[in-house]
């Protein structure tokens, strides 16, 4: 038996046309619980990191 007999199927989000191992810029987003700022804050325009923000720009 076929597991959810793709019944909660969606269709891929990735682009047929992009070789995604190719070099290039990523972006994700990352939901965080009450919309916590865990990699920084925005001011006058401009991201500044928080330590865990500088891990993850690494």
């Amino acid at each position: 038996m076929e597991k959810y007999q793709n019944k909660y199927r969606i269709p891929s989000a990735r682009a047929y046309w992009w070789d995604y191992g190719w070099n290039g810029a990523y972006f994700i987003t990352i939901c965080t619980q009450d919309r916590a700022h865990f990699f920084g804050e925005m001011a006058d325009g401009k991201m500044h990191l928080s330590n865990t923000g500088v891990i993850a720009d690494l």
